[in-house]
Formats: C-alpha cells, structure tokens, sequence
C-alpha cells in the first residue's frame, strides 16, 4: 500500500518580487528577477510535502515531453514520489506559472496549462486502490472528474483542496466534488464560493455520510474544523519572517493528510497542517522548505505541546470569518 496519490496542474514557478502589483497601463518595478523556475504544482507540492514527512506518494498529472517535462521527472525521482499514474504528452509543453508579489505578499500569477490542457482522452489510472487517500486539487476538469470517479471506485477516500477557479471547478460541479470527499480543505474565500454555488448559508449542509470534514483556513487567524460532531479552531503558526507565501496553502495540505495517515482526528490534522505551512512560508519556493517529522514535531511541540492523536476538541459556533 502507498497513502496518498496526488492530483492536479503541475507548475514551474517563476517568482519575481515588484514594488507593486500595477493596474492596467501601470509599470512596476521588479525587485528580482529570476533565473531558474522553482518545482510547484498543488497536487506535486502536497506529495512532495507528504514525502518529506516521510510518507509514500504518487503523482498522476500531465507534463510535456519538453525539457521542463524531464526535469520534473527528475524531479519526482529524487524525491521519491512514484510516477507510474504521470502522462507525458508528446510535442506539448510543461505547464508554468508566471508570479508576482508585492511587499505585502499579495500576487498576481499568471499560468500557462500548456500539456495539461492539451489533454484529451480517457484517463486509466495505474493501482488506484494501492493508495490510502487520493487527493484532488486544481486541474482540467475532465480529468478531474475521472479521477474522482475512478478513486471512488477503487474505495480511496478523496480529499479536495478546492480553489476558486472557474475553469477547474465551475460552480455547476460544485455539488458533485463535495459529494465525492471525505474532507474539503478551502480558504475563506473559497468558502464563500462553494457557499454561493451551492446556494446555502452555512458549511455544515456539505457534510453527508461520505464528506466527514470541512476545514477552512483563515489567513492569519484561527482554521475551522467542521464535522458532524460541531466546529472547533485551530491557531496558525507564526514565523518571524513571511518570504513567500507561494504554496503555504499546499503545505497545510500536507500536515492536514499526514494527520490523517496517523489516525489522528481532523482538529490534529489542522494543527499539523499549521505547522508545514510555517515552514514553507519562511524560503522561496513550494517545495524548498518541507519539514521533516522530526522537524514538524519539534515546531509542533513548541506551539501545540506533546503530539498526540488521541487529543479530544471542544466544540463552537464559530462562524467563517469575512
């Protein structure tokens, strides 16, 4: 068995700091320019996390038969993530993101799907049933779709990260992601935009007898846990320094994942997912920065006390925050 096999666009990030982000007719100026790409991807981010943590993980995502296509197979091999589900497509490019941040850290990102758009066929998964969890994260939807329908089949119990992209998940498939997962992990804005799309005022109408889960990130503030057993909180875990924000979300997913391949419950999750996504905050890069266990459980132990998966919550009514 292997515990997560991962989903999603795979991305070469170009990250580039300005002195602002420029409205249209506006110059900004760049603070840095960069001369290599840095691996990215949500679904290869969060395998690439969960790898360092130590689990096993697979990929199945769509590169070009490029260079940047080899590389990130070299890439996924030094990281020991498998890469028996990954589809090379002939004469296409590898996907790549084009990223800049403000001295904020608010960025404006401009991506280029390339292969992965490309793409149009029936997807054949290898050994889905071999995985724990499957994840599911930002891509074509076609093949979204099979892929969450496949798993499913396989009896692998998905988790989506949803982003708000309407081209990934326009709001008419909204319902039928949510009815496929086990656990959905959002921001707050992408809260509001399930709820909008679902047309309901509260989180707790997405929980069914297959999805046990809702975890809501918050930026700075608490993450909510929503199960059928109430809504608890979660704090983050601050850094003394933010140098790039790019993959912090991913890093969340990962600790959140690892949490429940420990058999730990979904609050533990979040606190776990608080503490990766520290670390990636504090270097340039998705996947420079991952913790290892013992590192997370060092970082864990200083926030959070003694790691424990029997820990138990009390329950609120807290509300998403705005």
């Amino acid at each position: 068995m292997r515990d997560v096999l991962a989903t999603g666009y795979p991305s070469l990030d170009y990250i580039a700091h300005v002195s602002h982000l420029p409205e249209v007719g506006q110059t900004a100026i760049l603070r840095s320019l960069p001369d290599t790409p840095e691996f990215g991807g949500c679904g290869a981010n969060v395998a690439a996390g969960l790898a360092t943590l130590g689990f096993s993980t697979g990929l199945a995502m769509i590169l070009g038969d490029d260079d940047q296509g080899d590389a990130y197979m070299r890439h996924l091999a030094a990281s020991g993530i498998n890469a028996d589900n990954v589809i090379r497509l002939a004469g296409q490019r590898t996907s790549r993101s084009m990223l800049y941040f403000d001295p904020d850290h608010q960025h404006q990102d401009f991506f280029y799907a390339g292969a992965a758009d490309a793409w149009d066929n029936t997807l054949a998964l290898v050994d889905p049933g071999r995985y724990r969890y499957a994840l599911l994260t930002v891509g074509p939807l076609g093949y979204n779709q099979q892929f969450a329908q496949q798993v499913r089949a396989a009896g692998v119990p998905l988790v989506w990260g949803m982003k708000p992209d309407i081209h990934a998940f326009p709001r008419d498939v909204i319902r039928e992601f949510v009815a496929a997962s086990a656990y959905v992990v959002m921001n707050h804005i992408e809260a509001r935009y399930v709820l909008d799309a679902m047309s309901s005022n509260t989180l707790e109408t997405c929980l069914s007898d297959v999805t046990q889960g809702i975890v809501v990130t918050q930026g700075a503030a608490d993450t909510l846990v929503i199960t059928h057993a109430g809504r608890t909180t979660v704090p983050c875990v601050r850094v003394d320094t933010i140098v790039d924000p790019t993959g912090a979300g991913d890093g969340f997913m990962a600790g959140f994942l690892a949490g429940l391949l420990r058999g730990c419950p979904p609050e533990i999750g979040a606190r776990l997912g608080a503490v990766v996504a520290s670390f990636v905050l504090e270097k340039l890069g998705c996947q420079t920065n991952l913790p290892t266990w013992e590192q997370a459980m060092t970082r864990y132990a200083q926030h959070f006390g003694t790691f424990d998966t029997s820990n138990k919550f009390e329950t609120s009514d807290r509300e998403v925050e705005a």
